[in-house]
């Protein structure tokens, strides 16, 4: 007689029914261990509102990864994508994240133990370069984002948080064996990180599925000192304490709300001079004179439904779309109140007396959001770029790209959220590497900082309105057909193999198809795609990989991510992509059929 199987648990029934579904929607291609990993780190790191890229550029699984499947380190709440960059506090936080998610039952001791292995000697600030024989490059590359951002800001002893998240589909609690080295694992990373808040997270299916449910809420409640001033018009004028308006900006943890402020087109500016007057303003405490609210320009939100009740405003989907540096200013000052032991919460006493003044305006019109947010955002200096965001030409790449049936996240995580496929978005800056690759001849910058795209004055350049918008398109199609191509090749594995070319190979493949060393957009807007088949990109990676030959023999570097990211390499490129032109025919071999 064959026993029954025991039934599957509630749990995994549920959150396999979940996984299921999602993938189908987002990531059919997809295998169900990569969906689980996907979908986990977006789970676990829900509150840091990750896009889909952000979350793939940060998994490192495959051979050689230490135990590790995705890594991310955040400074102040910011993910850090680009070390070149880094604008921090004056009491800086940063965060890493370790993820570690397998799909199957049960915490396992050799997961734990392979963390033990090498994560302690990942985290060293001195990096041991033997490193390289047992972890893999991308791995490696995560943590010296880390240590590139750590040691940027050690001079103002930032607080430093690192979490190991391990997620599998468990519904026990680990053994004792699992939890021993548990314990363990956070001793040794406590010994060489003695300041730092340290925490080994096991996360099993119920918890998976109760953070899945656990949505940003999307109505929040202002608190006000008194009732608000209303014109015939709309909108709403208030005075809210310091300590409420924290309240507001903040989620239980003390955290601030990183999505509400997704529509402001200012990135926060550091210690200008500015943001220093804010502070000083501020730590002069509730008995000084003047008020704060006399001195500061205030903030602006809006929301699609603001609903008044007495001194209270409830705010469905609030952006704070102007005042980030003073919200900013006003987040670090009651942190740091914190640090000092001081209780901040809905009693506080401190911030009650000073006063900020609020406008917050209803409106679910995305033309007349981009004009409040111009005007508001235009009487002191703020990028083009960022401005640009918000204007007609980023609507007019969204609209013709949706006519492609590919929907443009000019709003970050705004087709994400609507369960969109994941083949189907673009991200802004997935755009601009493209563009900045094959227009602008720039893979090495695509590749090492693709931030300064988004900045003055290349971002007036990636995205100029003299650009055609077949362009933009085939220059995004001309990088994904060279990702799928490379996703194929024997030779290429893994994702940091493919980052270390792609950009390259797309640039090159580019030239070779219009013939032409720097191609005209008006070139690439007409460009046949049907060309770049797998003969041809094959044909037109062996030349990059000559001329990265030629590169490594030259410069004595042979780091392939060092190369991807110098200029030599492009240069190289470049050098003999004009060669062609000038001086020689182009060879026939790897010019595409007419």
């Amino acid at each position: 007689m064959v026993k029954n199987a025991l039934p599957t648990p509630n749990e995994i029934l549920l959150l396999d029914t979940r996984l299921r579904k999602q993938k189908k929607e987002t990531y059919p291609d997809l295998t169900d261990d990569e969906y689980f990993l996907v979908s986990s780190v977006d789970t676990l790191l829900r509150v840091k509102g990750l896009s889909s890229r952000q979350i793939e550029d940060g998994i490192v699984e495959g051979g050689n990864d230490g135990g590790i499947d995705a890594v991310y380190v955040f400074i102040d709440g910011h993910l850090v994508e680009d070390t070149t960059d880094i604008i921090a506090n004056e009491s800086p936080q940063i965060e890493l994240e370790v993820i570690q998610a397998k799909a199957e039952r049960g915490f396992k001791e050799l997961a734990i133990q392979r963390l033990l292995d090498h994560l302690p000697l990942l985290l060293q600030l001195d990096a041991d370069p033997e490193l390289g024989i047992e972890i893999n490059p991308q791995v490696l590359e995560r943590f010296e984002s880390f240590r590139a951002t750590y040691l940027a800001v050690a001079d103002k002893m930032p607080d430093l948080t690192i979490t190991v998240r391990y997620a599998t589909k468990s519904v026990e609690p680990p053994n004792e064996k699992v939890q021993a080295k548990v314990d363990r694992l956070e001793r040794k990373i406590k010994t060489d990180y003695p300041n730092a808040a340290v925490f080994v997270d096991l996360v099993g299916a119920s918890v998976l599925n109760a953070r899945t449910r656990d949505r940003k809420s999307a109505t929040l409640n202002l608190r006000l000192t008194e009732g608000p001033i209303s014109s015939e018009k709309g909108g709403l004028i208030c005075l809210v304490s310091l300590a409420d308006y924290y309240q507001f900006i903040t989620n239980g943890q003390n955290r601030l709300r990183d999505e509400i402020f997704e529509e402001n087109v200012r990135d926060f500016e550091g210690n200008t001079l500015i943001n220093r007057g804010i502070a000083d303003s501020l730590k002069q405490g509730d008995s000084a004179n003047p008020d704060f609210w006399w001195l500061n320009n205030g903030v602006t939100i809006l929301g699609r439904r603001v609903q008044p009740s007495g001194k209270r405003l409830d705010i469905e989907d609030p952006q704070i779309v102007n005042g980030l540096q003073t919200s900013r200013s006003v987040y670090q000052y009651f942190h740091n109140l914190i640090r000092q032991g001081v209780t901040v919460d809905g009693n506080s006493a401190e911030g009650r007396v000073r006063q900020l003044l609020v406008r917050v305006i209803e409106t679910t019109d995305d033309a007349v959001a981009a004009q409040i947010i111009k005007a508001t955002n235009s009487q002191n200096r703020v990028s083009a770029a960022n401005l640009r965001s918000a204007e007609p030409f980023q609507r007019d790449i969204e609209e013709y790209f949706k006519q492609r049936a590919l929907f443009y996240e000019r709003k970050k995580n705004h087709y994400k959220n609507l369960g969109k496929s994941r083949r189907q978005i673009v991200e802004v800056l997935e755009l601009a590497q493209a563009v900045g690759s094959i227009l602008r001849q720039q893979p090495n910058i695509a590749r090492r900082m693709p931030s300064a795209l988004l900045r003055d004055p290349e971002y007036g350049r990636v995205f100029s309105t003299s650009t055609p918008l077949e362009a933009y398109y085939n220059c995004l199609q001309i990088v994904r057909i060279t990702d799928k191509y490379l996703s194929l090749q024997g030779g290429v594995t893994g994702r940091h193999d493919r980052s270390n070319i792609r950009f390259h190979l797309a640039r090159s493949a580019a030239s070779f198809a219009l013939v032409s060393s720097r191609p005209k957009a008006s070139a690439v807007a007409k460009l046949d795609l049907s060309i770049l088949d797998d003969a041809f990109l094959k044909r037109v990676q062996e030349w990059v990989l000559v001329a990265r030959n030629a590169t490594e023999k030259a410069t004595g570097i042979s780091d392939a991510s060092i190369l991807a990211k110098g200029s030599e390499w492009a240069s190289e490129i470049d050098r003999r992509l004009s060669r062609y032109t000038q001086k020689v025919r182009w060879p026939k071999a790897l010019i595409a059929p007419r």
